[in-house]
């Protein structure tokens, strides 16, 4: 065992009149303290609360996200909310685990596990995250599913761990996020401001993970610069709009700075 996960810690579940061996200026300081309890113990702690934290090492974990699709807590909702929290300062996030949280009456159907094609392209985006954590594995589909898992853990090895490992190392001098928006190398791009289903690894990596149900294709907003595919095209007349660009369920759209 190498580390404990630290669930709760909201204030909600304080008591209406509580009291405190300290007294507490602020009710919300419980969760910064919370957050501290766990740091003596667990370099490597999982912690799903933060209150004035961000100067605390340790993984930010997304409140539950439910098997859907939508921005319902869904699948849709996991980039908004990793920028997010990314934005206010917590760069070591930790997205859920892979599908969701697979409680049957918050899944598509209803079914113990997560859907087979929604679990794949969670898994596809959990790749590029800082940590990715699985609860239902992929053996609990099929062999392509394996297959999958296979190949996007190998890709986090060898393209997005080296990348992360960088940037984690920069983040004490520089403050700056490890996930960013799209707008943040494009601050005057006003169509960069409105994406909410891409997000950058750095300022060198660009991921455009499918989202919805059905679809093997996407568009995808490319910002100023010279951007590489991972299937090996060049793209140097941006920003442009890559519309209906093809993504088969076993691959995610991302670019490499090209510059």
């Amino acid at each position: 065992v190498a580390s404990f996960k630290f669930d709760a810690g909201e204030v909600s579940y304080l008591p209406r009149d509580f009291s405190t061996y300290r007294p507490l200026s602020d009710p919300s300081i419980w969760s910064r303290r919370y957050t501290e309890m766990a740091l003596p113990f667990f370099s490597l702690a999982e912690v799903r609360v933060g209150y004035q934290s961000q100067n605390i090492s340790c993984f930010f974990r997304l409140v539950d996200r439910d098997s859907v699709w939508g921005y319902d807590l869904g699948l849709r909702s996991l980039i908004p909310a990793v920028l997010t929290v990314s934005m206010l300062g917590y760069p070591f996030i930790l997205p859920d685990m892979v599908g969701g949280n697979a409680v049957s009456e918050r899944t598509v159907g209803g079914s113990e596990v997560p859907e087979r094609e929604l679990y794949v392209r969670w898994l596809e985006v959990a790749a590029f995250m800082p940590a990715m954590q699985f609860s239902v594995p992929p053996w609990q589909y099929d062999a392509e599913v394996v297959a999958i898992a296979h190949k996007f853990a190998a890709l986090r090895a060898s393209l997005v761990a080296p990348l992360l490992l960088e940037l984690a190392g920069e983040v004490t001098d520089t403050g700056d996020p490890i996930v960013r928006p799209l707008w943040w190398i494009a601050p005057g791009d006003e169509t960069a401001h409105r994406i909410d289903s891409q997000f950058l690894i750095g300022d060198t990596l660009l991921v455009a993970p499918v989202l919805e149900p059905g679809k093997q294709e996407r568009d995808v907003y490319l910002p100023a610069g010279k951007w590489r595919s991972y299937k090996g095209e060049l793209f140097d007349k941006t920003p442009v709009l890559l519309t209906d660009y093809p993504v088969d369920l076993d691959e995610v759209a991302y670019f490499i700075w090209a510059s």
